[in-house]
């Protein structure tokens, strides 16, 4: 059932920017539905949206992108058409994203239209990103992040993790519930979970940690993700909760960009 949907959403994610458990469910072909994804940032040129369509179960886990979209971004009453580079992919350089502005996605494919919302927080400074001798070995790493949350606002922060520029399924999502005001001095988990032994960590690997700071539903539907699949209980797979009207799974986020990479010693 949904199972496919989570997965072709992590495919999509990675797709965008460059602990997972196998679970045995009697699965049938899926309702299929559009996939959306979208990002916009502070960064120039950094404006994307991927458009695709779930598959059935039995099929391959390819990106099957979905052409002849009409994909715009509207912000304070400018708005930009996206163009299609290849069959799926949408993307701009004519706008980027300004903390606190908000950002409307419209996407029309063959008359049927969804929309989606979001709002840029202010850029919160990634202070550090250290790595102790102690905290590695070939197998598992576990740097740690700094940062100070600011105390006025409600914040969340989504981290993307990559090892030698390659991102990982792996990523980080938290808010300030019981941080605000507060340093914030957080391990983020680099593991190799695979047989290959190529992939193990060893001296002069890059680990790099891409800090965004997302709004409240953009944090929520990155949250669910994690749940989409079921869990061990016997809970039924669920579709992550997507800030996209219309039906389609997916989101958009305006969202800031930070990175920091330290090198294996």
């Amino acid at each position: 059932m949904k199972i496919i949907h989570r997965f072709i959403l992590l495919l999509l994610i990675s797709a965008l920017w460059s602990c997972e458990k196998a679970i045995d469910l009697k699965l049938k072909d899926n309702v299929l539905k559009y996939v959306i994804e979208g990002t916009i940032t502070n960064e120039p040129g950094i404006c994307k949206v991927l458009i695709s369509e779930t598959k059935d179960f039995s099929d391959d886990n390819q990106f099957n992108g979905i052409g002849g979209a009409i994909v715009k971004i509207e912000n304070n009453g400018n708005t930009v058409l996206l163009t299609e580079i290849s069959k799926g992919i949408y993307q701009t350089t004519a706008i980027n994203g300004t903390p606190g502005q908000t950002y409307n996605l419209t996407v029309d494919i063959n008359g049927k239209v969804f929309k989606a919302s979001s709002t840029m927080p202010e850029l919160v400074p990634f202070l550090d990103f250290t790595l102790k001798p102690a905290d590695f070995d070939t197998t598992r790493a576990t740097p740690m992040v700094k940062y100070k949350d600011p105390a006025e606002t409600k914040n969340y922060y989504w981290f993307q993790q990559y090892v030698n520029d390659k991102i990982q399924k792996d990523y980080s999502v938290t808010n300030d519930e019981f941080t605000t005001g507060r340093e914030i001095n957080e391990y983020l988990v680099f593991e190799n979970k695979t047989k290959n032994r190529a992939l193990n960590f060893k001296k002069g690997d890059r680990l790099t940690a891409e800090m965004h700071c997302v709004d409240g539903p953009v944090y929520t539907y990155l949250f669910s993700l994690f749940g989409a699949a079921g869990s061990d209980n016997g809970a039924a797979p669920t579709d992550p909760l997507s800030n996209i009207s219309g039906g389609a799974l997916g989101f958009f986020s305006a969202h800031t960009v930070q990175r920091k990479t330290i090198i294996i010693p």
